[in-house]
């Protein structure tokens, strides 16, 4: 265990590169705790901040080499400070990674550029290499799957600490990471997996209910497109056209705009606005003439599906999206259903669900995913369903070595997030309050829900300087924070869940003219879980 008191701030720390030659450096496979063949720096430049001419930095890029010849290498980008604070920040990949993540700009969500403040940052791209962050045939060799879904995570962060202990003569006193999406799915990864390597993590909207997320993309793809035969019913009852859809958000943004107590456009009583459900649906449905398909549409988005057996994790729903108190809904342009589905015409997760189920789950890229009954799987189905969750879900509740090691985290989510359900980790997170209880959780873990935040855009935060006083003095810093919302340009503060932000009185472009309000509609929870 770290002694914290020896650990020096951010601000004092200066440390300067020794006369070291990177270029060529080979590291062997005995540094690393998860089997590979070792690691080599393919090359290195030295460069200068492109927003800050006063800051070097020397950019190492290499590779790690697999231990099956035909799996693809895994390969990183380190970025070392001409003066270092002694910290370092691992920066999460997106959707399926195929590309190292912009080490060079900012970390997700905040406007801080972390080489520019000292740190070491650094990323891989997860040990694959693709074009478009979409693909997922690479999961076809099982070396390159499973570097994915986790162990390229610790493999890049043992190359960090071997390279600055060249470099620097020491390794981070502080490790962090950095990620939403995929990379939140991998921030939960490092706190669960690997929790005594890493001190502060920042995890946001992360798909960590990876099974049942590409269920629900799949269960929304069966919603539009179920009725389609390209020769006898070239329809898809259930699609709903782009138009109609923006007027479906406009018209919600409208009913409930100022329940915060300020038109801003931003919805951020999202209680009141959920508890109005069934007469906006009324609404709209009267307003746009809505089927009976469509609204199952709508009810797929909005609230997602419940199954008669359960996920490996015991999680049998998936809860849906704020898709009618103000989302941006995507079914795409087109009615017409591509095989395999493309998210430039198609349901925007169809696609993403398509090659998951098609080269992760079910290793069949013939499979069809529309084809398919979710609710009641076939044996063979249901087998590999479950195995997927085992291997792939990173929701399990187990903190409990990341908490030994005086770990940090911060849980981030949007509430006009449409890509991953806020209300399903509203359900995580119970899950891990459960386990630690209230008071025992708010020592290490801190969970904050924002308006006007869409999949991981929409707001800017200091979060590393949060994790770096609550890492080096054990104290969070304020119980009022404040972030920058992009859709007005002012500030807000940061609401801990269940808290909404309200408006009171004074500048709006002010956080304190706003406070956190846990005002929620009687049996809410019991109407909406």
């Amino acid at each position: 265990m770290k002694d914290r008191n020896a650990i020096p701030s951010a601000a004092d720390t200066l440390i300067h590169p020794l006369a070291v030659d990177l270029q060529g450096m080979k590291i062997p496979k005995e540094w690393f705790t998860e089997k590979c063949s070792g690691a080599e720096v393919i090359h290195t430049e030295t460069k200068i901040s492109a927003t800050n001419p006063d800051k070097k930095y020397l950019e190492v890029f290499g590779y790690i080499y697999p231990v099956d010849p035909d799996a693809p290498n895994i390969e990183w980008k380190i970025l070392l400070p001409q003066e270092w604070n002694g910290r370092s920040v691992q920066m999460g990949g997106g959707a399926n990674n195929g590309q190292i993540p912009n080490v060079e700009g900012p970390v997700i969500v905040s406007d801080i550029i972390p080489v520019d403040h000292g740190y070491v940052v650094y990323g891989s791209d997860s040990g694959h290499q693709s074009p478009s962050p979409m693909d997922a045939d690479f999961a076809a060799n099982d070396e390159s799957l499973a570097n994915y879904i986790r162990l390229q995570l610790i493999k890049t962060q043992f190359v960090m600490r071997y390279i600055t202990k060249q470099y620097y003569g020491q390794a981070p006193f502080l490790n962090y990471f950095a990620g939403g999406s995929t990379g939140g799915r991998e921030a939960l990864e490092c706190a669960i997996s690997y929790g005594k390597y890493y001190d502060g993590i920042f995890c946001c909207e992360p798909s960590s209910n990876y099974v049942l997320l590409r269920m629900w993309g799949a269960l929304l793809s069966k919603a539009v497109y179920d009725s389609y035969d390209a020769e006898s019913y070239p329809y898809s009852d259930g699609f709903i056209d782009e138009e109609t859809i923006a007027s479906i958000q406009k018209d919600a943004i409208e009913l409930y705009d100022e329940l915060d107590g300020i038109k801003d456009g931003i919805v951020s009583n999202i209680y009141a606005a959920r508890a109005n459900r069934d007469n906006f649906i009324k609404i709209i449905r009267d307003k746009y003439t809505l089927t009976d398909a469509q609204l199952k549409t709508l009810k797929v988005y909005e609230e997602g599906f419940q199954l008669d057996y359960t996920m490996a994790n015991g999680m049998d729903s998936y809860h849906g999206y704020c898709a009618l108190e103000g989302g941006s809904m995507d079914l795409g342009p087109d009615p017409v259903p591509r095989e395999p589905l493309d998210t430039t015409y198609n349901v925007h997760h169809g696609d993403r669900a398509d090659g998951v189920f098609k080269y992760i789950i079910t290793k069949d890229p013939t499979w069809k995913l529309i084809d398919h009954d979710y609710y009641h799987p076939d044996d063979r189905l249901y087998t590999m369903l479950m195995e997927a969750s085992r291997k792939y879900d990173a929701n399990r509740p187990d903190f409990d070595e990341f908490i030994e090691n005086q770990g940090k985290f911060i849980f981030f989510i949007g509430w006009s997030d449409m890509s991953i359900s806020p209300w399903q980790l509203i359900q995580q997170y119970r899950m891990i309050e459960e386990k630690y209880g209230k008071g025992a959780l708010k020592s290490f873990f801190r969970f904050y829900a924002m308006p006007s935040v869409t999949h991981c855009a929409g707001i800017a935060m200091d979060y590393l300087s949060w994790l770096d006083t609550w890492c080096t003095t054990g104290k969070y810093p304020s119980e009022t924070l404040y972030a920058r919302m992009l859709k007005t340009g002012g500030e807000m503060p940061m609401a801990e869940f269940p808290g909404w932000v309200k408006y009171e009185s004074g500048d709006p472009m002010k956080g304190d003219s706003y406070s956190v309000s846990y005002d929620i509609p009687d049996d809410f929870w019991g109407r909406f879980d």
